[in-house]
């Protein structure tokens, strides 16, 4: 796995699996680049529990390259197949769906 940081992502929230999380802006790129795991936590849980949250590529096998370090994010956005990480990198857009969560 790959880390980085995304500031751009830190501090942006979305509601999943019964809790509003925000984005740490710590993110891991897996399986090549076709899996992004980005840090959260609960800000509606006095506990603060944190997971992370993984997406994964819609319209795989374009993905991102992992070992090209740098600031990608675009936005996020809620669609009809789920929260939607889009990221672009050198002309390319690419759009990653939130599929599960990893309690830490």
């Amino acid at each position: 796995m790959f880390q980085t940081r995304w500031e751009d992502v830190k501090g942006r929230q979305l509601r999943y699996n019964g809790h509003t999380w925000e984005l740490t802006g710590d993110v891991g790129i897996e399986d090549s680049g076709a899996t992004l795991v980005v840090e959260a936590r609960a800000v509606d849980d006095v506990k603060g529990e944190q997971a992370r949250l993984c997406f994964d590529i819609a319209g795989a096998p374009a993905s991102l390259n992992p070992g090209q370090d740098g600031e990608r994010f675009h936005l996020l956005e809620r669609r009809p197949e789920g929260h939607v990480l889009v990221v672009k990198d050198a002309g390319r857009t690419y759009r990653y769906v939130l599929h599960r969560i990893e309690y830490l």
